[in-house]
């Protein structure tokens, strides 16, 4: 069966028949799979992950932040010994520097009245630290404070058991921020209750760069409305300027507030904290909504049910226990974002139009945080079509209400004034296809034709910068939709990498005309997406950047990764296999498929692949299209065992909201989306015996998807035979449709490559 049918196919009969959305989510029964569970998992090295509490998709996510270098995102790093406090809302695995969350911090202090956060650090053990699902508790050292988190969707509660003190008291740090603080207002009511707001900007970059005095870009308000279980014996604010004794209200940016009380040895205080982006009152309806009335044990207990609805949608038999416990703190990681801004009653913030509005979704939640597009569409977002499908027309629909208001597709969501421009290509444009493609369409179809086709033949030119027109652009620049690449004069450092990700994205925009019966601009953006072909030097058998005249820009190292190589966070060697939309087109550029194997082979003996970052996610399963299965299976089973681990760091790379997370679990499930937009998964060596996919019954037919690898072990992984449903199978993938009917894929494994997909 040709691509073109199956396309086809795949468009007039979609695998999902949306319905209207169950009021609760698909919860199986099961087992407590929380178990398996470490969020400690990645906070080592670069994963950059939330390692405290949080509901799936969470708005609140109640967290450490400790003390790291400046202008690092990372609000908790495992090597750090100091810990600042306990702030209510945080990314989720992001690169990159100087930006970031980690608004409205607590910190339960003792002693000598200390107001700038290098002074009331205090360090801390990991001997005395525990992180589980729905859970965080630590020894503060320097205070003897045992700190005790746990969170609803929208509210935060600390728990604090402190030593005999004259002098204990609790730090409300306004001004807190890994972005930067802009303004803000505190004030103290009565003798239990502490509220106020936040005004930041999560990316000070972007704010210097891009926000005029009518549009702003990155500007965030946090409003927060605190209860404390005992009356304060007295109370005060600070700013860098001093600390006013007896104060009760303070405005300005870096602000805070202190309530001081005397304790008994190991009398517990307790504090819930409501958390809005709308008002303080919207702060105190969420509170009152989620926990104002439970203890600590059951908004735990809560939790930790609300993780097992999710986490038991895969049921794993074989593997082993840290197998286990990476798989599933994967699923964790994967489902903490994109984060639902939705709050009590159906109001968000959205700040799409530069200035920000307050308004009201109707039968829809409004789904953020998707930190970046240029991460999440290859992994995170397609994995949620399969285990997470109440999402996702919602995550379109969200992407959609930022083009209404704002006038763009962005590239990373945030809850934040303006549009992130960060990372290159327009991979809003995938996220939709791959969810239409698949039939997921409960949106608004035209505004999402409107969105896809301005994104590739426009551009923000106020921003556009020659040398750099990636670094800031939204859309697509002037430059490739004239001439079908982006040359090295319009950006110095990423235009080949640009080219390729925008020809992929015309493919994307392709088939969402194909099902919308747009037949000329199927053929348009057919065309466009070859322009791949005008970054390949034949001479050089390598993508290259091109100068604005066409010839190639010189000297040339395919090996080069130095920032100014033409290509996005990789090189030329990673590049020259990003055309995930025309692998047979490659194919014919490379000579065949025997050269395509010839060139693998190369790439991952020259040591070029980074299993740790996203333009490598994708080129193991090109071995399957070489006719050399058995190479993809040896390569992704290997990089599994040896490139993550049930340890702080066991991650290799950034999280970058789940992406890295979603590509583990799609290696252990022995399938992946070569090119999202496309109904197909390749396969690959799945890691367990059987991996059951239970399949939520309001949007797929089927009841279970199973793969089982028959005679798996670290020794037998590679596939000798295989059967769909129990009819032999011998193509190399399986389409989402077949999923969502729910069946058997058999693996027959063995101890040596076979000719089994060749």
């Amino acid at each position: 069966m040709t691509k073109k049918l199956l396309i086809i196919l795949s468009l007039f009969f979609p695998a999902c028949t949306e319905e209207k959305k169950p009021a609760t989510p698909f919860c199986p029964p099961g087992e407590d799979l929380t178990i398996y569970v470490d969020p400690m998992i990645g906070t080592s090295g670069p994963g950059n992950v939330v390692v405290g509490p949080s509901l799936p998709h969470g708005m609140v996510k109640l967290s450490p932040d400790s003390v790291v270098d400046p202008g690092d995102v990372d609000a908790y790093e495992y090597d750090s010994d100091r810990i600042e406090g306990f702030s209510h809302t945080h990314l989720q695995g992001p690169g990159g520097d100087h930006n970031g969350y980690s608004h409205i911090l607590l910190m339960p202090v003792t002693g000598e009245l200390l107001t700038e956060e290098a002074d009331y650090a205090s360090t801390f053990s990991h001997d005395d630290e525990q992180a589980a699902v729905g859970y965080y508790s630590v020894l503060l050292a320097d205070y003897g404070v045992q700190a005790e988190l746990t969170a609803t969707a929208h509210a935060g509660y600390h728990r604090y058991s402190y030593p005999a003190s004259d002098q204990a008291r609790i730090l409300i740090d306004v001004g807190h921020s890994r972005g930067g603080s802009k303004g803000g207002q505190v004030e103290i009511v009565g003798d239990t209750i502490v509220q106020g707001f936040g005004h930041y900007n999560v990316f000070p970059y972007f704010d210097l760069a891009l926000s005029t005095d009518d549009h702003k870009t990155g500007e965030s308000w946090i409003y927060f409305y605190a209860v404390f279980s005992k009356p304060f014996g007295s109370y005060g604010t600070y700013t860098q300027e001093g600390v006013s004794e007896g104060s009760a209200s303070e405005t300005g940016a870096w602000i805070g507030a202190f309530v001081n009380f005397q304790t008994s040895e190991g009398e517990v205080i307790e504090v819930k904290v409501g958390i809005s982006l709308v008002s303080v009152t919207q702060a105190r309806r969420n509170l009152e909504a989620e926990m104002l009335d439970k203890t600590f044990e059951a908004v735990r207990a809560e939790a930790v049910a609300a993780w097992n609805c999710r986490l038991n949608r895969v049921r794993l038999e074989g593997g082993s226990e840290e197998q286990k416990k990476i798989f599933y703190t994967a699923f964790y990681h994967l489902m903490l974002v994109p984060t639902d801004y939705t709050e009590v009653d159906g109001v968000f913030f959205s700040g799409a139009d530069g200035v920000g509005k307050i308004l009201t979704a109707k039968d829809w939640r409004y789904y953020t945080d998707d930190w970046c597009a240029w991460d999440t569409f290859r992994t995170s977002r397609p994995l949620s079509t399969i285990l997470e499908p109440e999402i996702v027309s919602d995550v379109v629909a969200s992407y959609i209400h930022v083009f209404e208001y704002g006038g763009w597709l962005p590239k990373c969501t945030w809850h934040a004034t303006g549009i992130s421009r960060d990372m290159t290509g327009n991979h809003g444009v995938p996220i939709v296809a791959d969810a239409f493609v698949k039939g997921f369409r409960n949106y608004d179809l035209d505004l999402a034709w409107e969105a896809l086709y301005k994104s590739a033949t426009q551009d923000d030119e106020e921003h556009l910068y020659s040398g750099i027109c990636g670094l800031l652009n939204i859309g697509t620049p002037p430059e490739y939709v004239e001439n079908g690449y982006v040359s090295h004069e319009c950006d110095m450092m990423e235009s080949a990498s640009m080219t390729l990700e925008y020809a992929y994205n015309d493919w994307c925009i392709a088939q969402v005309a194909a099902g919308m019966g747009k037949t000329n601009m199927v053929n348009l953006f057919e065309q466009r997406a070859k322009n791949y072909l005008n970054n390949f030097n034949p001479a050089v058998g390598f993508m290259q950047g091109k100068n604005l005249d066409g010839s190639w820009v010189e000297p040339f190292d395919p090996a080069n990764d130095d920032r100014g190589n033409d290509f996005c966070e990789g090189n030329s060697w990673i590049y020259t296999f990003f055309v995930p939309h025309d692998v047979s087109g490659l194919i014919d550029l490379l000579g065949g498929r025997t050269a395509l194997e010839m060139k693998l082979d190369d790439f991952f003996a020259g040591g070029y692949f980074e299993p740790d970052n996203e333009p490598s996610f994708h080129i193991p399963w090109l071995y399957n299209y070489a006719g050399a299965a058995a190479k993809a299976q040896a390569v992704i089973r290997d990089s599994l065992q040896t490139q993550f681990a049930a340890a702080p760091r066991g991650l290799p790379g950034n999280d970058d909201a789940g992406a890295t997370s979603a590509w583990y679990m799609f290696g252990a499930m022995g399938l992946y989306p070569i090119a999202p937009g496309d109904s197909r998964y390749q396969i690959s060596s799945p890691l367990f015996d059987r991996l059951t996919i239970l399949l939520d019954p309001a949007y797929y037919k089927g009841e279970t998807f199973i793969i089982e690898a028959v005679n798996n072990s670290d020794e037998n992984l590679y596939i000798q035979s295989a059967k769909l449903n129990g009819e032999p199978l011998e193509r190399t993938w399986i389409t989402h449709e077949e999923i969502a009917k729910g069946g058997t894929l058999s693996l027959q494994m063995g101890p040596n490559p076979s000719s089994w997909g060749s």
